[in-house]
């Protein structure tokens, strides 16, 4: 039997995380990691749930990982809204998606940030627990690693998972890049910074979120089929996930050639019209650039740019 204890339990029994990102920071697999990791080393169950559809890189996804001690009862799957630990990715993420919502009393929370743990509680309006900032890109640029790896370290380490299991888990998943993996861990800790707030009044403990889906049995057409007239993300806006700034589009250089259009991963980006391009929507465009990668250079230059190119020919 294992001597590890879980940070929190709630009245179930759970440890509840929840790994808050955008398609390609690798939530996905830093929480599946640390749940195999729980069960097969320390004798833990639980339950784990991902935000599926959210593969497209630069939309909003969350991880749920719920972790209990083996022999209690797992009776319900699905995301957490009343997370215990929070995990942040993309600090802007804070204020567009509302993750006070649900957080629990003495909750801690991991953010990937260079501003200090007293802004990002006022960021979070947290009203108790204890902020891990961490500046995880540099981290993950420093040591050629991934931002995923910072992320999932601080995460162990708040778990309190032993440092040798996560180790070997790391060196037998990623055999050829263990070493910049372990960089990466090891530098986490270290340059990671905590403190904690008590509960003094500044800001409520916040209700959870109700999830309401739009369609279910009783507004589905025959057969299964989702009316695209009225459930889609037309209307939705994901500008709160770009992480570059927009491509600039210079209309005079453009031939219409659409190899912009292959390549981006999310319809409604490059607007047209009657057979040209017009502009880019800053609805959609998430800043990945692969637009810019693929734009044919004319006579007269690229249509589409790199924001820092343009600032620095200036």
């Amino acid at each position: 039997m294992s001597q590890y204890q879980l940070p929190y339990e709630d009245k179930r029994g759970f440890t509840n995380c929840l790994l808050c990102a955008i398609g390609g920071d690798g939530a996905n697999m830093a929480a599946k990691l640390l749940f195999k990791l729980g069960a097969k080393y320390l004798n833990l169950d639980g339950a784990y749930d991902a935000k599926y559809g959210s593969e497209k890189k630069g939309t909003p996804t969350d991880v749920s990982l719920k972790l209990c001690y083996y022999g209690t009862p797992v009776l319900e799957s699905g995301p957490n809204n009343t997370p215990n630990v929070l995990v942040v990715f993309r600090e802007g993420l804070i204020k567009q998606l509302g993750l006070n919502k649900g957080l629990q009393e003495n909750a801690t929370v991991i953010v990937n940030t260079t501003r200090s743990a007293d802004e990002i509680r006022d960021e979070l309006n947290l009203h108790s627990g204890t902020i891990y900032t961490i500046d995880a890109d540099t981290i993950a640029a420093k040591t050629h690693s991934r931002l995923n790896m910072p992320m999932m370290a601080m995460l162990a380490h708040v778990l309190k998972f032993p440092e040798e299991n996560v180790k070997h888990a790391i060196e037998d998943t990623w055999p050829k890049a263990a070493a910049i993996n372990l960089a990466a861990y090891e530098a986490s800790v270290t340059e990671s910074a905590s403190k904690k707030f008590e509960a003094d009044g500044k800001y409520e403990l916040v209700m959870p979120a109700e999830v309401k889906s739009p369609i279910g049995y009783c507004n589905m057409l025959n057969g299964g089929i989702i009316d695209a007239r009225t459930h889609s993300t037309i209307v939705k806006n994901n500008s709160n996930a770009r992480f570059n700034e927009p491509p600039v589009f210079d209309a005079e250089c453009c031939i219409n050639c659409a190899k912009c259009l292959t390549v981006c991963p999310d319809p409604g980006a490059i607007s047209w019209k009657d057979g040209k391009m017009i502009g880019v929507d800053l609805t959609y465009c998430k800043g990945c650039m692969r637009c810019i990668e693929v734009c044919p250079l004319t006579k007269k230059g690229k249509a589409l740019t790199n924001p820092e190119d343009v600032e620095v020919a200036q």
